[in-house]
């Protein structure tokens, strides 16, 4: 029994050491292919805004959660199809088999280990991307505080979005001799100033105010021979900057815990039930007055007369048709709720798909794994994002839809596995 049990343990040690190898290497590359693109435009945006190294190191640090719940599930999944491919490629499954140590005991391996990443995976969708996000939003109000959108030097020239500000002198927030260019605008605007003063008025939205003294206002059309010229002794403008603000300074229910979203499914779950309710008194309203309508005809005379009353309720019948309302928000927040939990378990179920690989003995079985991991990966991916876009289009529970993807790969998995042993 001693030796059975020390022999177990060097066979999880050597998958454990295996996995946790492989996880590695597809971690840093599906990170780098599906995300990193994410993460350059974000470096981007605040590279941009003048923000010192390690704030903008803070932002991406923050960011890194959003993909993590993504990344997590297919890493796993790779790095279970390769260590299955490699060992079967190296004949240590058929060693294993020969030895009478059943498949079971790699699988239990292989198991409890996408199970940690399980909980991991969770405990960052449901804990870490939330508190990363308002860490992310707090920095972001604190440089914007600090008027970064322009850099107000002095003698500069800034372009943000499509404004162009050109300015000499700079004292604080105090600018003197503007010219503000819009050439996106229609007509195009060209503002001139003595002197102007930046404010921010609005946080969340990131909506400044400029306020200009000795003001002159030129709009041109496309023909430059058509312009008009306007004077101001003063003049305030509103410049709103947040579509310069990444996307994920967004409340989005992805970033909210499930706890929060809990409360927020709960209270649309009431205007759903409301909504519904009205509906069929509407509606049995209506076919009630319809059949009372047509119990009064006797005669064609008499259809003639309330021939226009019919087809107002046909049309009302047309109007409210057979499908109940869907609750646009309900709808929404209960997927983003379940969506944790699928991604989640997609760790365990997408180690399970990787099982038929122990009874299949291929050369260079690692690069095989890892090239079937792909596949399948993008088949989940597809699933989900095709469950995500059906979501608003039936009127039964989200939920359902949200699921189909781990549970089609868990069947897919055990069912490939049924086959092989047999």
């Amino acid at each position: 029994m001693l030796l059975r049990r020390e022999r177990y343990s060097i066979l999880n040690y050597h998958i454990f050491r295996e996995f946790l190898l492989s996880f590695i290497v597809s971690f840093i590359f599906f990170f780098f292919i599906f995300f990193v693109n994410q993460i350059l435009l974000l470096v981007k945006k605040v590279m941009l805004k003048n923000v010192d190294i390690f704030t903008m190191l803070q932002l991406v640090m923050c960011a890194i959660p959003q993909f993590l719940q993504y990344v997590i599930p297919f890493a796993t999944l790779s790095s279970s199809s390769m260590v299955l491919g490699d060992l079967g490629a190296n004949n240590e499954l058929l060693a294993l088999r020969s030895l009478g140590i059943p498949m079971k005991k790699v699988y239990k391996v292989l198991v409890i280990l996408s199970l940690i990443l399980t909980v991991i995976t969770f405990f960052i969708s449901d804990y870490l991307m939330p508190q990363s996000q308002k860490v992310y939003k707090s920095l972001l109000n604190e440089i914007m505080q600090e008027l970064p959108t322009f850099e107000l030097n002095s003698n500069s020239t800034n372009t943000v979005g499509d404004i162009v500000l050109v300015n000499k002198d700079v004292d604080g927030n105090i600018i003197e001799d503007i010219l503000l260019f819009n050439n996106k605008a229609n007509p195009e605007q060209t503002i001139s100033a003595a002197s102007g003063k930046l404010e921010l008025i609005d946080l969340d939205r990131y909506i400044y105010r400029l306020d200009l003294e000795d003001t002159s206002l030129i709009l041109s059309e496309d023909d430059i021979a058509s312009w008009s010229l306007a004077d101001s002794k003063n003049t305030t403008l509103y410049l709103n900057f947040s579509d310069q603000i990444p996307a994920l300074t967004q409340d989005s229910p992805s970033n909210l815990s499930n706890k929060e979203l809990s409360l927020l499914i709960e209270g649309t779950k009431l205007d759903l039930i409301d909504s519904r309710e009205r509906y069929h008194e509407n509606r049995a309203l209506t076919l009630s007055s319809l059949a009372a309508l047509i119990d009064d005809v006797e005669s064609y005379d008499d259809y003639k007369a309330i021939e226009n009353n019919i087809s107002s309720k046909i049309t009302e019948l047309e109007i409210y048709g057979d499908k109940e309302p869907i609750g646009f928000y309900h709808q929404y927040y209960t997927a983003e709720w379940h969506k944790k939990y699928v991604l989640s378990f997609a760790c365990l179920c997408l180690t399970i798909v990787t099982f038929p690989l122990s009874f299949i003995k291929i050369r260079y079985g690692r690069l095989f794994g890892f090239g079937l991991s792909l596949l399948v990966a993008v088949a989940y991916w597809y699933i989900l994002f095709f469950s995500q876009l059906k979501i608003f289009d039936v009127t039964f529970s989200s939920a359902y839809l949200m699921w189909i993807c781990d549970i089609v790969m868990l069947i897919f998995g055990l069912l490939l596995l049924f086959l092989k042993r047999n």
